[in-house]
């Protein structure tokens, strides 16, 4: 109970400060700067040290504060980033190397073995990307939509098709409304490819 409470509470401070920093860049900031600020592919924080700079026309104790700052909160969010991401990605792809490649019997390979081959494989990937150096809001366009309509359109028309217990729900008008959403959100980032 006391753990719930802490996440619970860890997680409202955590929107509230994401969503305060977004909408204070969204009041400062015109959508052409925004545009301009996505074009240099920079930090909102290192965009607005260098366009308070550029309006003095000499660099202020404002800037310079926003300049170490930017650093240090892309430094820690990189770091909680990748933490989060990182042992979310290493169970997960243990998780699948078991159960596809020694047919979940975890005694068929040792625990070490397992995370060396995990961390090798994520590792490679990561490097890949960060050489390729992709547009971070492209990658998140591309990548995000489809797994979110999945998620939230296609996986539950399909649980609705499968599960007994969800048998009520079946043959409803607003389930092929929620899948045609779903398949257009997903044709519209194939199309948006090609």
């Amino acid at each position: 109970r006391k753990c719930s409470q802490i996440i619970s509470r860890a997680s409202m401070l955590m929107v509230a400060v994401v969503m305060f920093f977004a909408f204070s860049c969204l009041f400062t900031l015109s959508p052409a700067n925004m545009a301009e600020a996505k074009a240099q592919n920079i930090p909102v924080l290192s965009y607005l040290a260098n366009h308070f700079a550029s309006m003095t026309g000499t660099k202020t104790t404002f800037a310079i504060t926003l300049e170490y700052a930017a650093s240090i909160i892309a430094l820690v969010a990189i770091f909680k980033s990748f933490f989060g991401h990182y042992l979310g990605t290493l169970e997960g792809l243990n998780g699948l190397i078991l159960k596809f490649g020694y047919k979940g019997d975890k005694t068929k390979v040792s625990l070490g073995k397992l995370n060396t081959i995990s961390m090798i494989f994520i590792m490679g990937s990561t490097w890949v990307v960060a050489y390729a150096n992709p547009n971070i809001l492209d990658l998140i366009e591309a990548m995000g939509a489809p797994i979110i309509a999945s998620l939230l359109c296609l996986l539950p028309m399909y649980a609705i098709r499968k599960a007994p217990s969800l048998a009520k729900y079946r043959g409803r008008l607003d389930n092929v409304f929620v899948t045609v959403i779903g398949l257009l959100t997903i044709l519209n980032i194939v199309y948006k490819l090609f």
